[in-house]
């Protein structure tokens, strides 16, 4: 088996644009079939394709779910202030968010290109075509050709395991999944190859799944591995070099991902997340290959075959016809393409078993950390590429052998005869599963237009940089008031500081009633806002005696500005962490032992500056540029083919 694009040759004469002429020349078919899947997965997200970044993509969470994205815009802004996000919940170390997708090169790019919103429109975009691209990858690994494997791939831009996610605007586990999905179709390929290349490539892109965040699809992953077993022994059960490959790759990708996994590694004794250890959400194995095949919204509303009523967990959708033809492959399978087949029927089998939760309520038994993997149904997203791998396979097969000819002119004299295959038949399942699947779930790609919502926010200011909180669980007043620079506390969040308090607010918007010791001044749309003018956000405390401080700054650089008569202790409303330290009046000083940001405060007039730079992000990027230099490294060493008993195996690709 083989899926590598032709690989530049290795000629001294020869100018490098004449080598480059040359590669594209080889790679010519693969490059158009992987054009023609981004312009699938363009026609897809169409409507997301409008620049205007007050009209956001569908979906009651997103608003809640980009607060990491502004990374990017406030590394462009203030550069390393930006490694403390300050705008929510007391704020939090940014790169150690264990859900944020912010690291993965789509998401920093869109995010520096368009902006926040905009940029979550293009990666979402770009993350149906990742997910086609890996389908395309894992068909080519299995010699399938070009109708088979373009075929699954248009059938996964539009499945219901990647789009169904925007239903709440879960665009981040869209990134995940289709990261995830690339890293499995390398998994694959270097089992089939055992090249140092191929190698280097699942390393690459295993860290790219793991900087995707949300932890469900890099838990699939894992959950994976059994599977890859059929790929480290031969025929005679000896044990194959490719085990020394995927080790390889494992240790290269955790490295890469070091300026992530070092960050939330230090950070994690003080996270706090919901656990779940009955895992309510899960449902029976009987069940979830069911989700495949139905697409009927009453359906997952609703509680039936053990579900919650949150279509976003369970949609699968892709219909029956790719489920009969990943059946074929036990009629067509040929030898050479047993241990990827074996390996993609058992991923599948195993993505539905732990998805039911049966392997996790053991885990948590003995792992208690096991139960904050709450919603187990979205690990079965990783049983779609394997199945539609399979489809492709039995397709192809089908493709190939050997169909009737309708004659419809016989030979003559002056012309040939003229005949039609009844493989064309084929032409019509394969147009209707398309159809079935992309009218389905191309209902949860749509927009919305908050520009109201953004002129409501406008009049939401502060006297310093004191926190406001805003109605809880409308997750759409969240987005615009980060993107005017305010601090929200009482945000949904998916996890949170372990026994931390939540910043007091200085103004509320709420349609509760009146909070005490408040006063009504205005409000936001529909929605009343009182202030509190006894909270501050930075003070200094002596005895009973409040003294308001000014501050400002972003992000991980503050400054705030004091006079007071008699000595105390300042005392700001952010979390404090490692890597924070305190300037007064220019000299080092001592930071306070508290949950809040503080130190001594002498009588007089003084300026603290606060500055966030931890040692744990210089760590965890320098493990991450020794990991890519490693990278270069061994690519440049590794032999540019494919050992020649894997090319001599491996069918021509159509």
């Amino acid at each position: 088996m083989t899926s590598d694009l032709t690989t530049p040759p290795l000629v001294s004469a020869p100018s490098r644009l004449a080598q480059i002429k040359q590669w594209f020349r080889a790679n010519l078919g693969a490059l158009i079939e992987l054009t023609v899947i981004g312009l699938w997965a363009m026609w897809v997200g169409r409507v997301l394709l409008d620049f205007n970044p007050q009209v956001w993509p569908q979906g009651r969470e997103l608003g809640s779910q980009l607060s990491a994205s502004h990374f990017w815009t406030r590394l462009q802004h203030c550069g390393l202030c930006a490694l403390w996000n300050s705008n929510v919940n007391g704020g939090y170390p940014a790169l150690a968010d264990i859900f944020a997708d912010k690291l993965h090169p789509v998401v920093a790019l869109t995010t520096l290109a368009w902006g926040v919103i905009n940029g979550t429109k293009i990666s979402f975009i770009a993350s149906l075509w990742m997910g086609g691209v890996a389908q395309w990858w894992l068909a080519r690994s299995l010699g399938v050709g070009r109708v088979a494997r373009l075929w699954s791939a248009f059938i996964v831009v539009v499945g219901g395991h990647l789009v169904g996610r925007a239903e709440i605007g879960a665009y981040n586990l869209t990134l995940s999944i289709a990261a995830s999905s690339l890293a499995l179709a390398a998994a694959v390929h270097l089992g089939g190859s055992g090249t140092r290349r191929a190698s280097v490539l699942l390393a690459l892109l295993g860290a790219m799944a793991i900087v995707a965040g949300q932890g469900y699809l890099q838990l699939a992953l894992l959950c994976w591995a059994p599977a890859l077993l059929f790929f480290l022994w031969d025929e005679d059960l000896r044990l194959r070099p490719v085990w020394r490959e995927f080790g390889l790759a494992f240790g290269l990708a955790i490295l890469l991902a070091g300026i992530f996994i070092v960050p939330v590694a230090h950070f994690w004794p003080n996270l706090s997340k919901f656990n779940d250890t009955n895992f309510e959400s899960a449902q029976e194995l009987a069940y979830l290959p069911l989700n495949l095949v139905i697409s009927d919204w009453k359906f997952y509303n609703s509680d039936a075959l053990g579900k919650l009523p949150f279509p976003y967990l369970y949609n699968l959708f892709i219909g029956w016809t790719p489920i009969l033809l990943a059946v074929l492959p036990l009629r067509f399978a040929q030898r050479k393409h047993y241990p990827a087949l074996f390996c993609l029927a058992t991923g599948a089998g195993l993505m539905f078993v732990f998805a039911s939760a049966a392997p996790l309520k053991w885990l948590a038994a003995f792992l208690p950390e096991i139960a904050g993997f709450r919603h187990p149904p979205l690990i079965a997203s990783l049983a779609v590429p394997a199945i539609l791998g399979l489809a492709a396979y039995g397709l192809d097969g089908l493709l190939k052998i050997e169909w009737p000819q309708i004659i419809l002119r016989q030979p003559t004299a002056t012309g040939r005869a003229l005949s039609v295959s009844l493989a064309w038949i084929l032409v019509v399942p394969l147009v209707m599963s398309l159809r079935a699947a992309y009218t389905w779930n191309q209902g949860f790609i749509k927009v919305d237009d908050l520009r109201p919502v953004y002129k409501a926010v406008e009049s939401l200011h502060t006297p310093s940089l004191q926190w406001l909180t805003l109605p809880f669980g409308e997750h759409y007043w969240v987005e615009p008031a980060l993107n005017a620079d305010l601090k929200v506390a009482d945000v949904i969040w998916a996890w949170g500081w372990k026994d931390r308090p939540a910043p007091p607010a200085r103004l509320i918007a709420s349609r509760d009633a009146q909070p005490p010791n408040t006063t009504a001044i205005g409000q936001i749309t529909d929605v009343p806002v009182y202030e509190d003018a006894t909270i501050n956000y930075a003070y200094i405390l002596a005895g009973e005696a409040v003294t308001p401080c000014p501050a400002t700054g972003s992000g991980g650089d503050l400054i705030v500005k004091c006079s007071t008569a008699t000595p105390g202790q300042l005392i700001v409303q952010e979390n404090s962490w490692t890597g924070w330290q305190v300037w007064r009046d220019g000299a080092r000083v001592e930071l306070a032992d508290n949950d809040w940001l503080g130190a001594e405060a002498p009588a007089g007039e003084h300026t603290y500056e606060f500055h966030y730079r931890p040692w744990d992000v210089p760590l965890g990027l320098l493990l991450t540029v020794i990991g890519l230099g490693l990278c270069l490294w061994l690519w440049a060493r590794a032999p540019a083919g494919v050992p020649a008993s894997v090319a001599e195996a491996a069918p021509p690709a159509a």
